[in-house]
């Protein structure tokens, strides 16, 4: 009998870790960014992180490949002659980890061989392959090309979107911080802090731009972006300075029409109602306004323009 045979949830998790190690190795090089040293100059001291990414990149996607296997059935995973098996009465046991398992060409075709065409991107076969080609020269010596974080950023958000499609690069990111052991809101010790998932985005906004991230999400983020209320919240901080409320202008109407008075934010994926009015403001093209609901004035309500924040009052009646 084979024992400890492993499960497709179990292949996927270690596949969305993988890459988004991946991803977190290339953004920890970026977070310590001096101004004194250029940026590429940085890169091409820490080349081994970009190489090691791209290994976990690999190794990720095997995984995600095997989750999807073993949905039929993790014995397809076995590179080892039928003949050799110990599942024969009185031949004992042998365990699932103690077999090699099918990789490269062998993994991809049994692959397909469990999936629908329709469900995985037509791109990924070439994504896969390139993938593979670089690992092997990095892992056996060769790789002495030189790899910038974009190209390798790009590959992580392609491997997201190719296999688990459009939104699972972010909600896995999201998903992974949310269950960390240190998030606890109510732990004023814990540095883990809801209000800056927004910085995530806006580094990959700023080293990949909207048109190539417009790519992994189901919201047109090329679309004109608004503030969002709940994300300005958490991050809202009183300073000597004065009020300091993040910039995170991450929402969007839903669906994206003149009229339309539904917002969802893709940082806290927040759904969200809204009111198209013209902003008081002088300067400001606004249209779009929230209700600040925990203000207790009475008779009054304070509504915020999402363009850019210019507070209004008004009586109800």
């Amino acid at each position: 009998m084979i024992k400890d045979i492993p499960n497709s949830g179990e292949y996927k998790n270690m596949g969305i870790e993988c890459l988004l190690q991946a991803y977190d190795n290339i953004c920890n090089v970026d977070n310590t960014l001096s101004p004194e040293t250029p940026r590429d100059k940085i890169w091409n001291y820490n080349q081994i992180v970009l190489r090691t990414s791209m290994v976990l990149i690999h190794q990720g996607i095997e995984g995600l490949l095997k989750s999807e296997i073993c949905k039929k059935s993790p014995l397809l995973l076995i590179d080892r002659k039928r003949s050799d098996w110990k599942t024969l009465p009185n031949s004992g046991d042998e365990s699932f980890s103690d077999f090699n398992t099918i990789g490269g060409d062998d993994l991809l075709k049994t692959f397909y061989a469990c999936v629908s065409l329709k469900d995985i991107h037509e791109n990924f076969p070439i994504h896969y392959e390139e993938i593979r080609v670089k690992r092997n020269k990095i892992v056996h010596g060769l790789g002495t090309e030189s790899l910038t974080p974009e190209y390798v950023l790009k590959l992580i958000l392609n491997s997201f979107t190719y296999l688990l499609g459009k939104d699972s690069f972010w909600d896995s990111v999201l998903s992974k911080f949310y269950q960390h052991p240190g998030f606890d809101h109510d732990d004023s010790h814990v540095e883990w802090q809801d209000c800056n998932q927004y910085m995530r985005m806006e580094y990959l906004n700023a080293f990949l731009g909207k048109k190539e991230l417009k790519k992994h999400f189901s919201v047109n983020i090329t679309a004109r972006e608004y503030l969002c209320p709940f994300c300005i919240e958490k991050g809202e901080e009183i300073t000597e300075e004065g009020i300091f409320r993040p910039d995170s202008k991450w929402a969007f109407l839903n669906p994206n029409e003149p009229n339309s008075t539904d917002m969802s934010c893709i940082i806290c994926q927040t759904d969200f109602g809204v009111i198209r009015e013209d902003c008081i403001k002088e300067d400001c093209k606004g249209n779009v306004k929230y209700l600040l609901e925990d203000e207790d004035l009475g008779d009054e309500e304070i509504w915020v323009c999402l363009t850019c924040w210019h507070e209004e009052t008004k009586k109800y009646i």
